[in-house]
């Protein structure tokens, strides 16, 4: 399957004959068994043939490369990424928290001085309704396909926001704005990303660090909107629904360039794995590439410490996320305690985030999951240590968050796609989807620890808990190595 370009990491070069040396029998041996494989001939119909001796890398040779392939594909990438650039305003919350009413401060709409408000919960709500909404996504992209399933998804993002800017109090806010947008960003999150995949099948990271990048700079390009409009003197409810606006334009916009290519189906053969594109053929004598079945990918060892894992790995970049602003207003007497210069840094972390997708999505097809997840694990556990000491400091400061969110935002990327390599891509939206819930629970227990232990332990605690995760995480790393080395049922 030949659709790629050089950037990608593709040679545009004529196909040419295959030499592969091994031990056993050859490829052409392999593939002429058809009492064990009948595949027949089909005229005009890509092949890729992957050889793997004793799990050595594979070789990929592509014969009869579509015209427009490469564009095509590119131009669906940047579909998506400009879908995840609007689902991804989510992140805006913490910097918009602080232009909030005060009776979207508290349920009870009462202001109280110095205590952490009810809304800081509105950012962990949504992330909840993000992981319902995603398995609805996946079964809604097998039936309508990735453009319908993201423009309702986009839909619903949008029409949540516009509709709680009508609101004055916080619970019906939080029903619109996190329950319908995030179950709206849930089901437009995986499946551009899936669509990508079936352009570019060999770069799945760097695919998912490039959608992903919309997902984290959007915040940025947002937060100076809100920012800006705030300062301008717009009140919250208009403020709000003008942001909306400019939502429904470029997500819609963005929805319409995601297509995926047709589907492949793969057929082992010992060490070999042939891949023929479905060419309007409706025979059923091609076998599927083997992935893990949903049921059996859920309750597998595998996922339970992939799970553990996102969830040691998410909770400190999230409750970063949720309160770099007030840990530097917290000190008025500090340096960094600067709205302006606040918001800035949030906004240079969304762009280092999102960078850092694209960074460590491409890492993660060139070391691997394992190199690359334990060396992002020690450079936060590292910026969690150097936060409260940061807070004199506005470049130590401003650093140590765009280095923390970017670390966040390529262990999303990693992630993604390591629950594709582990598990196959056959049922990957769907369990995803449960394994996204380690997110959507790394939220709240970031919310929860901040409301419950900042009385206690004060920031340096936080940060002190926060490192521990990371250190906690290099272990399970470590057991999430040694079961892969096991073979699985699906294998």
């Amino acid at each position: 399957l030949a659709a790629a370009s050089p950037a990608l990491g593709f040679n545009h070069a004529p196909p040419q004959p295959l030499r592969l040396s091994q031990k056993g029998p050859t490829l052409s041996s392999k593939l002429a068994r058809p009492p064990l494989y009948p595949m027949r001939p089909q005229p005009r119909r890509p092949l890729r043939v992957e050889m793997s001796s004793n799990g050595g890398a594979a070789t990929t040779i592509a014969t009869e490369q579509q015209d427009g392939g490469v564009v095509r594909g590119l131009a669906c990438v940047l579909g998506g990424c400009l879908a995840h650039l609007i689902l991804g305003t989510m992140y805006c919350w913490g910097n918009f928290l602080s232009y909030a009413p005060t009776s979207l401060l508290f349920f009870d709409g009462i202001a109280r001085s110095g205590v952490t408000p009810d809304a800081i919960q509105v950012l962990p709500v949504a992330l909840v309704a993000l992981n319902l909404g995603m398995p609805i996504g996946a079964k809604l992209n097998k039936k309508v396909g990735p453009r319908l399933t993201t423009l309702i998804g986009c839909f619903f993002m949008v029409l949540g926001t516009y509709l709680a800017s009508y609101t004055t109090r916080l619970l019906p806010f939080m029903f619109w704005y996190s329950v319908v947008s995030g179950l709206g960003v849930g089901l437009g999150y995986s499946t551009p990303m899936i669509a990508g995949w079936s352009w570019f099948p060999e770069r799945k990271g760097l695919i998912n660090g490039l959608t992903l990048f919309g997902f984290g700079f959007g915040a940025f390009i947002f937060n100076k909107v809100g920012t800006g409009l705030a300062e301008a003197g717009t009140p919250w409810g208009p403020m709000i629904r003008k942001i909306s606006y400019m939502y429904a334009a470029v997500s819609f916009f963005g929805s319409l360039l995601i297509k995926a290519r047709p589907p492949v189906e793969e057929c082992e053969v010992g060490d070999a794995v042939a891949v023929v594109e479905e060419g309007g053929n409706d025979d059923d004598e091609f076998c599927e590439a083997p992935s893990a079945g949903f049921k059996e990918a859920i309750t597998s060892k595998r996922f339970a410490l992939l799970w553990a894992i996102g969830l040691m790995a998410f909770t400190p970049g999230l409750t970063i996320l949720g309160i770099y602003k007030r840990f530097g207003m917290s000190n008025p007497a500090a340096l960094i305690a600067n709205d302006r210069l606040l918001s800035t840094i949030g906004g240079l972390g969304a762009i280092t985030s999102g960078l850092g997708r694209i960074f460590w999505g491409n890492i993660v097809d060139k070391v691997g999951f394992q190199k690359g997840y334990n060396a992002q694990t020690l450079l936060q556990l590292l910026f969690m240590i150097a936060l409260p000491l940061s807070i004199n400091s506005p470049l130590l400061f401003g650093t140590s968050i765009c280095s923390a969110l970017s670390l966040y935002g390529g262990s999303i990327a990693m992630y993604v796609t390591c629950s594709a390599q582990t598990f196959g891509i056959k049922n990957a939206g769907e369990i995803y989807s449960v394994l996204f819930s380690a997110l959507a629970l790394a939220s709240v227990v970031g919310a929860k620890l901040v409301i419950s232990l900042l009385p206690k332990v004060g920031w340096t605690g936080i940060f002190g808990v926060l490192a521990g995760m990371c250190a906690l995480n290099v272990g399970l790393l470590s057991l999430f190595k040694k079961e892969k080395q096991k073979r699985a049922p699906w294998e």
